[in-house]
């Protein structure tokens, strides 16, 4: 190895670990918290996750559930229920559509849903196959809006259109 490609290793060494930063960091992006989204997720699960819709892999926003696309390769939709992998894998596709969009939703006092694909779309406001599940002032929207906004209205997720989602061998 000449002198040259030595020094030229040994610089890009040292640029790339002082960019590294402290084991295990993380950057706060101003964008809602996971903590509360479970709760979204099912809300999204039910209206969105289904495997014609976005439950399936083609979509940029991909909804992991119980009733379509899974996370984990040894699930299949309708078995077993939604898991942590599953509403991880959802969150992370959230804060990836938009997240432009879904910060100024967070950071507005008034709240335009154009301005966040996500809510536009669902409410139909913009071209969607899917039409508009998530009317105008619905218990879905607000939910979603409540989460997006760092003040989950969690009676509006509980009493979404389909009222709260069964789970663990509950019905209907």
């Amino acid at each position: 190895m000449s002198r040259d490609t030595a020094s030229f290793s040994v610089l890009c060494a040292v640029v790339l670990s002082a960019c590294a930063g402290p084991p295990n960091a993380t950057v706060d992006l101003g964008l809602p918290t996971r903590d509360d989204f479970p709760t979204v997720s099912r809300t999204l699960e039910t209206h969105c996750g289904t495997l014609d819709c976005h439950g399936g892999p083609a979509r940029s926003l991909r909804v992991y559930s119980v009733y379509g696309l899974r996370a984990a390769a040894d699930c299949v939709p309708g078995n077993p229920d939604t898991t942590t992998l599953d509403v991880d894998s959802t969150f992370d596709s959230v804060l990836a559509l938009d997240p432009e969009g879904l910060r100024s939703i967070m950071i507005s006092d008034d709240v335009d849903p154009r301005t966040w694909l996500l809510l536009a779309k669902a409410r139909g406001l913009i071209a969607h196959k899917g039409g508009a599940p998530l009317a105008a002032g619905s218990p879905g929207q607000r939910c979603i809006l409540s989460w997006a906004r760092g003040q989950l209205d969690q009676p509006a997720c509980l009493n979404d259109v389909l009222g709260p989602v069964p789970r663990d061998g509950d019905t209907w």
